[in-house]
Parts: structure tokens; sequence; C-alpha cells
């Protein structure tokens, strides 16, 4: 009987102290990471992204190149580094610890994530042309505009707004739709430079000035099914690089620590 007891007994025993050592090993290697804030610091004379969380401060990127403009939503950081003298953008996964390099010519800048890993950003690839919105669906890159200068995309869950001047030099508040995979105007007017969409109403403000409601919400512009934007204004007033930079250091995409609301290893570039 005694053996009996024995038998059982040290197995149970040995399982309950198993248990007790090895859980919190594993507790760390599985719990989600929930940064606080993500940010830009110089580290040796380069601008390094990092993402604080708890207090602690970790760098996602370093070595003598800049990273700048991170965007951190979810489990996902997107950010802008300088190769060669213009910015490429990168996606970060921070459960995976794995990034992913999402463009390699032109310039590219001003990146938006979404807690699926979608991508949006303005960039300049072709020499020839001006600045494009871009998006990327987790698996490949579509360009989505062409022709007119288009700057200023924003996120909100299957929407993607931008500003676009065109040929007139007038600007209009444009909503891309990824599911219908068609865009229509909002309005025009300087304040339509640089719109965006909060729990399905549409914002529109120009730099500094106070953001302003639209009547219809998002849902209702495609209810109407509006007619997609043409893409036959062809601008003649390019945007340089330079005035770009100027805008985006003048606003919230230049601010270097950005507090997160609902917005995500260690391979360092």
């Amino acid at each position: 009987m005694k053996k009996i007891i024995w038998s059982w007994f040290l197995p149970i025993t040995l399982s309950l102290i198993l248990f007790v050592v090895i859980r919190p090993a594993l507790a760390q290697t599985v719990d989600p990471i929930h940064p606080d804030t993500v940010g830009v610091e110089s580290v040796d004379g380069y601008s390094q992204v990092y993402y604080e969380e708890g207090g602690s401060r970790k760098f996602i990127t370093s070595g003598n190149i800049n990273s700048k403009m991170p965007v951190l939503v979810g489990k996902y950081i997107t950010y802008v580094t300088d190769i060669n003298g213009l910015g490429q953008v990168f996606l970060y996964d921070l459960t995976a610890d794995v990034r992913t390099q999402l463009t390699f010519i032109g310039n590219n800048l001003n990146p938006k994530v979404d807690d699926k890993g979608r991508v949006t950003w303005e960039g300049w690839q072709d020499p020839n042309t001006t600045w494009q919105i871009f998006f990327f669906d987790g698996l490949s890159t579509k360009q989505l505009t062409t022709g007119d200068t288009s700057l200023n995309p924003d996120f909100s869950g299957d929407y993607i707004s931008y500003g676009r001047r065109d040929i007139t030099d007038t600007w209009r508040a444009v909503v891309y739709s990824i599911k219908d995979g068609k865009s229509v105007d909002v309005t025009t007017g300087e304040n339509a430079r640089n719109p965006k969409i909060k729990n399905g109403d549409i914002y529109l403000a120009a730099g500094s000035l106070v953001e302003e409601k639209f009547s219809l919400t998002v849902d209702d512009l495609f209810l109407l099914n509006l007619t997609p934007i043409s893409d036959s204004t062809e601008s003649s007033n390019i945007e340089s690089v330079n005035t770009v930079l100027e805008e985006l250091n003048a606003t919230p995409s230049g601010v270097v620590e950005v507090p997160i609301a609902t917005e995500s290893g260690n391979n360092s570039l």
C-alpha cells in the first residue's frame, strides 16, 4: 500500500514543482506586449525609433542611419528609415519580432498603420510625377492615386482618407473604400487638404485650422454610390520634396513622441 501511495505522490509532487518554476518563464514568452508610447530619440547622432512599455524603453532601429515618423497600432509599428537619402517605409510586428521593408524606390513618407498590419503612405516613386498614395494590404502594395498631388493619408477601418490637389490648384478631400476598391470626393477647399475619419464621421482641416465636421458620414458617401474620382485631372503643379518635408515637420506626423490611443524585436536596421 505504501509503495502505491509513494508511486503516486512522487510524480504529483514533481509536477507541482515544475509547474511553479516553469510557469512564470512561459508566461513571459507568451504575454503580449502593450506599449504605452512610441517615439524617436537621437542615439550617437542618429534618430532611432523606440517604444515604451511599463517605463522600459526598447529601440527597434539602430546603426548609422536615421529612422523617423513612427506610428503604433496594436502590435504593429510603421516608420520611415532614410536609405541613401530617401525615405523607405517599414512595418514591424512586435509579437513576431519581424520587420518588413515595404518600399525600395523613390521617397516615401507619412505612413499610417491599422490593427491588421495594413499600411498607407505618400510616396514620390516616379521622378516624372508627384506625390501619390500607396496601400499595403498585408500581402501586396497598390498605388491608389495617379496624376494630381495626393497627400496626408489616414486610416479608419476599411477606409483611407487623403487630400488631393487638382489641376486648378484646388484641394479636395477624398475617401477610398478598401472593400469597394473605389474613391469618392468629399468636398473641396483649403480645409479639404487633410481629411480624417473618426467613428464614421469625416473631419476636415488644413494646417493649424480647427477641424470641421462634414455633414455626411463616410457610409453616406458610399451609400449614395457617388461616381469614382477620375484620374484625368493631371496636375502640372508638382509639390516639391522639401515642401512636403517642411509640412510634415510642422504637423503631428513630425512629432517626436506620440501617446498611443488605439494604436504596434529585435532585428534592427
